[in-house]
């Protein structure tokens, strides 16, 4: 009985182990994205900019955006995108890395997390569930090909506003 109960600490003991480990391989990913007007599939030419700062959690698969944009107020957003499930703001994924042929990938849907400020507004959302996100727009990309198409550059956050449905301003996702 002595042997089995050694064996079966042992065990407990390599299983804890490798929860740890585990637990250590989860990765919050760093990306950025400067956002202007002179990027993007129609640019608009908009003096206003953005920068965001992008993690996301490998683990949990929650994804977190810090965008401050000047230049755009909240009432400027496009108001039929404010209305919708979707949101003004979303990350669009190219098949290619400087295409026009571009999927919605991941909405920010307006709310609570949108903020007004003295240059224009601010978005701070936080451990968004991918899962729910993507079923906003119906994207059938997985998490990982997410994960995959910023690494590779092929991902571009969008602004879109009543003067510029296309976007007003929008910028490349890096990593880094």
């Amino acid at each position: 009985m002595r042997i089995f109960n050694g064996f079966a600490g042992i065990v407990i003991g390599i299983a804890a182990a490798a929860g740890a480990a585990a637990s250590a391989q989860a990765k919050v990913l760093t990306f950025h994205a400067a956002l202007d007007g002179k990027y993007g599939m129609e640019p608009s030419g908009s003096a206003a900019s953005g920068k965001a700062r992008i993690k996301v959690d490998t683990d949990r698969k929650r994804v977190s955006v810090d965008l401050t944009v000047d230049g755009i107020t909240q009432e400027a957003l496009w108001d039929k995108l404010v209305a919708a499930p979707i949101g003004p703001i979303h990350f669009h994924k190219y098949a290619a890395a400087g295409g026009h042929d571009a999927v919605l990938v991941l909405p920010l849907p307006y709310g609570a997390d949108y903020h007004a400020t003295r240059k224009g507004l601010h978005v701070d959302m936080k451990d968004y569930d991918y899962t729910a996100g993507t079923k906003l727009v119906g994207s059938s990309l997985s998490f990982d090909d997410f994960v995959a198409a910023l690494r590779s550059g092929l991902v571009v956050l969008n602004v879109h506003t009543d003067a510029f449905n296309a976007g007003e301003i929008s910028g490349k996702v890096t990593e880094g």
